[in-house]
């Protein structure tokens, strides 16, 4: 879901939540004096994330002395920004997701940072021999997945919860069958960032959303970090291997040695935590190590491929493959409407996502290319340069992002934004269930962090 990271399943019973505006703000609101001068212990944030950069830069506002402890050699977490291409393409997060009263929306406005509205509606389908799907067929299939959703949400209870996949082969054993049908699919695999045979069919998109469209930051979406990096001490390169609390204080392992600090905010991807990299004295409250255990932590890959001349309808925003392997590059983004360069897009997603993500740098450039002329044509050239993410295989994420996983509910993700104690906090896309798996919730989930420490001091 970027989630994070692709383009917004155009089938969804999502709940859209109107009238949520500035309003929504008000909660996580800093109340701190103005004037509290910084003193005694730094606060300690670890992961320089969205999540950990909203954190640091609240308190950092109220007055406190804050320490970023960052594992990796850069700022932005799954906001990774590349340019080497000529123009900036996403890695990570690529897509402000509803616009309407979304807080990064404006931060980006505050930023200076241009926003591009994409239209789902732009899509042409190819099929596995490059024929063009009708419109017609592409609605039926539509029309269909959505009546299979609407009646695994009204007939399945929380405690008869099971995998999508199975709620779906129940209603229709042979839907994965139709290649546009599995086409379907693969959106809500895009969405969540799983397979639908692990995904909950209870839970799986019952989380909120902001109203309005989708949009991109064209120049780059890590222009939403500077402003929340301004005058922060970032530590790069720092990873923590140990968080001990007591006496009031937390002392924070690292390989340069021990930060000591009054209150830690610990803003690390979920996929850090479900490996144990990080040791806590004491250990994690049941709630929290049942919570971290359940909920999943899926991957979505995207690959940036550039080309000298466009070969494709240079107008058209989105492409769609129908593949005998589901969530095989079923998805391209165009990128020339808003770069003017010759860039594709590329996502993978579900099971296929962790294959991609395992490919060398000749095995991916292939797979590519055979999707791409399949859709395009046997002419179709070979890329002049790729740009890919690899999430499941980055040892700072180990994943894309959050998921209901089967076995988990809504409550495990809002067990994590409780506090595990007087001095340790969580924050990240996964803490929270209301907006999971997306940018901006893990801004508000850094807030939010962020104003429980300074109810505390």
């Amino acid at each position: 879901m970027d989630p994070v990271m692709s383009r917004p399943a155009p089938i969804s019973r999502r709940h859209i939540i109107a009238g949520l505006g500035a309003g929504l703000a008000a909660p996580f609101v800093l109340r701190s004096p103005a004037a509290r001068a910084a003193s005694g212990a730094p606060i300690i944030v670890i992961g320089a994330g969205i999540a950990g950069l909203s954190a640091a830069h609240a308190l950092r506002g109220a007055g406190h002395t804050v320490i970023v402890l960052e594992a990796n050699g850069r700022i932005g977490g799954r906001i990774d920004t590349d340019r080497s291409l000529g123009v900036a393409v996403e890695r990570g997060a690529n897509w402000i997701h509803g616009i309407s009263g979304n807080p990064l929306t404006d931060i980006a406005k505050r930023a200076g940072a241009a926003l591009a509205v994409t239209d789902n509606e732009s899509l042409t389908v190819f099929g596995a021999r490059g024929e063009t799907i009708a419109d017609a067929e592409l609605g039926r299939a539509e029309s269909r997945y959505s009546d299979m959703l609407a009646e695994i949400d009204e007939e399945l209870e929380a405690s008869d919860d099971q995998p999508l996949a199975t709620a779906l082969r129940d209603i229709d054993a042979g839907f994965l069958k139709d290649p546009v049908m599995r086409w379907v699919s693969s959106s809500t695999e895009d969405d969540v960032g799983a397979p639908i045979e692990a995904a909950s069919a209870y839970y799986f998109d019952e989380d909120e959303v902001f109203p309005g469209a989708d949009a991109i930051l064209p120049d780059g979406y890590d222009a939403v970090l500077a402003p929340l990096a301004i005058d922060l001490d970032i530590r790069l390169t720092t990873p923590v291997t140990r968080i001990t609390q007591g006496d009031g204080r937390v002392i924070v392992e690292t390989p340069d040695g021990p930060v000591d600090g009054a209150q830690a905010i610990c803003a690390v991807p979920l996929g850090v935590l479900k490996a144990g990299n990080i040791t806590f004295d004491p250990p994690l409250p049941d709630g929290h190590a049942d919570a971290i255990k359940r909920i999943g932590f899926g991957t979505v890959t995207k690959a940036a491929v550039a080309f000298d001349a466009p070969f494709w309808p240079i107008q058209t925003q989105f492409f769609g493959h129908l593949d005998e392997t589901r969530g095989r590059w079923p998805t391209t983004f165009n990128l020339r409407p808003s770069t003017g360069r010759n860039i594709l897009m590329m996502i993978a997603t579900g099971a296929y996502a962790q294959r991609a993500d395992a490919m060398d740098p000749g095995a991916l450039k292939a797979d590519l290319t055979a999707v791409l002329r399949a859709m395009f044509g046997d002419g179709t050239p070979e890329p002049a340069g790729i740009v890919a993410s690899a999430w499941s295989r980055d040892p700072h994420t180990l994943g894309a992002y959050s998921f209901p996983a089967v076995g988990s509910k809504a409550a495990d993700f809002d067990h994590l934004a409780k506090s595990v104690s007087e001095t340790l906090s969580f924050a990240g896309e996964h803490v929270g269930f209301a907006y999971h798996g997306t940018a901006h919730g893990a801004h508000l989930s850094g807030l939010k962090a962020a104003a429980t420490v300074l109810q505390r001091l």
